[in-house]
């Protein structure tokens, strides 16, 4: 029979649901972020055209993160609650185990093997469907991590267009192009904590 410690399962999912909650925390000021960007690119006129294409990748890029993060969210309140679910089958598999063990040479002990033989088998099916959730949980978190890696060439491409603003808004914009980097650093931690708390489940399964 294959083990979940439940206790520890349910305290990584919850920790990973956090991380990603503040994760779309930050790329809600991502989107605020692009809004404020194409604002001020729009009075920039034609020498922030370049710019305002970007802002539409910056949207895109909170977007996605707002949405595999709720996503991400939903698999992990699954994985606690299938952690929760084996650990009570695990005692209950235990508590019959013991029975069936004493009353042994009793003429009713088949009456404890059968349903007991069903419990272990249901347990068997509930861990195969926590890894396969945790491995979901895996891809997903790889996916919004290669997503947050994009961040990095929309700000040096925010730069460069802010270069050709005019002095008026290149300050502005370079503002704005220093705050999509950061917020997507402090998002690439969240997701790289979630993704070392995933190889945890994985690797305990």
């Amino acid at each position: 029979m294959i083990d979940i410690n439940a206790d520890s399962h349910f305290v990584t999912a919850a920790v990973v649901a956090a991380e990603l909650y503040k994760a779309r925390e930050i790329a809600n000021d991502i989107s605020l972020t692009a809004s404020n960007a194409r604002a001020l690119a729009l009075r920039a006129g034609q020498g922030a055209a370049g710019f305002r294409a970007i802002t539409d990748f910056i949207d895109q890029l909170a977007e996605t993160t707002v949405r595999t993060s709720d996503t991400i969210n939903l698999k992990a309140v699954t994985i606690s609650r299938l952690a929760t679910i084996s650990v009570r089958h695990e005692r209950t598999i235990v508590s019959f185990s013991k029975a069936a063990t004493i009353s042994k040479d009793s003429a009713y002990v088949d009456s404890i093997q059968a349903p007991l033989e069903k419990m272990k088998t249901e347990h068997a099916q509930l861990n195969r469907q926590f890894y396969r959730e945790v491995s979901s949980l895996s891809e997903l978190l790889e996916n919004l991590a290669r997503e947050i890696k994009t961040a990095s060439v929309l700000s040096a491409m925010s730069r460069v267009e802010a270069s050709q603003s005019g002095r008026k808004f290149e300050e502005g914009l370079n503002v704005v192009a220093d705050n999509v980097s950061n917020a997507a650093e402090r998002i690439q931690t969240h997701v790289m904590l979630s993704q070392s708390l995933c190889r945890e489940l994985a690797e305990e399964y």
